[in-house]
C-alpha cells in the first residue's frame, strides 16, 4: 500500500500552487499518493462560492487520520495560518508530523525564520534552501526536497508515518 501525505501550505496564488504541483510530482515518484488541498477544494465549489465549513471539516479530516502523515510548508516571514491550524490537529491527533522550509532566510540553530511551535514533540523539520535561478534547476531541487521530505518521513514514530 502506498503511503499517503497530506501536502499542507500556501494554495491561494500561482507560485504556491506550483510549488505544490513539483512536490506532488517528485513524492508520487517516490510512491507516495498525496492528498493536494487544493484540489480536493474544488470538491467544495457550488455556484461559483466555496461550501467553508466542508473545506474546513474535510482538512480536520485528512490532518487527524492516522493513516495521512501530514507534510507542512512553513515557508514565507510567517507560516501560513491554515496550515499551522492543520499541524496542530496533525500533531495533536496522530503524533506527529513533518514541516518543510525552502526559504532560504533561516537559521537552523534559532527561531529565525521558523516559530518554534512548529519543532514541537514528534514533528520533524525539513530544510532544503532553495537557490535555483534556472528552469532546469527546477526539477534537481524538488527531487532533492523530496527525498528530504521521504528521510523525515522514515524517522516519524511508527504510529504516524501513514502505514
Amino acid at each position: 500500500m502506498r503511503k499517503r501525505i497530506y501536502l499542507a501550505g500556501g494554495l491561494f496564488n500561482a507560485g504556491e500552487r506550483l510549488h505544490n504541483l513539483y512536490i506532488e510530482k517528485h513524492l508520487n515518484a517516490l510512491g507516495y499518493e498525496i492528498v493536494l488541498p487544493q484540489r480536493e477544494a474544488k470538491r467544495f465549489l457550488l455556484n461559483g462560492h466555496f461550501d467553508v465549513s466542508a473545506i474546513v471539516r474535510d482538512c480536520q479530516r485528512w490532518c487527524t487520520d492516522h493513516a495521512v502523515v501530514f507534510v507542512g510548508c512553513i515557508d514565507g516571514a510567517d507560516a501560513d495560518s491554515g496550515t499551522c491550524v492543520e499541524y496542530g490537529m496533525a500533531v495533536t491527533s496522530t503524533g506527529g508530523a513533518v514541516v518543510y522550509r525552502t526559504d532560504f532566510r533561516t537559521d537552523e540553530r534559532s527561531e529565525l525564520g521558523v516559530n518554534a511551535m512548529l519543532r514541537g514533540p514528534g514533528s520533524m523539520f525539513v530544510y532544503e534552501p532553495c537557490f535555483f535561478t534556472e528552469l532546469e534547476q527546477v526539477d534537481k531541487f524538488y527531487s532533492s526536497l523530496a527525498l528530504r521530505i521521504h528521510q523525515a518521513i522514515e524517522a516519524l514514530p511508527p504510529m504516524t508515518k501513514g502505514t
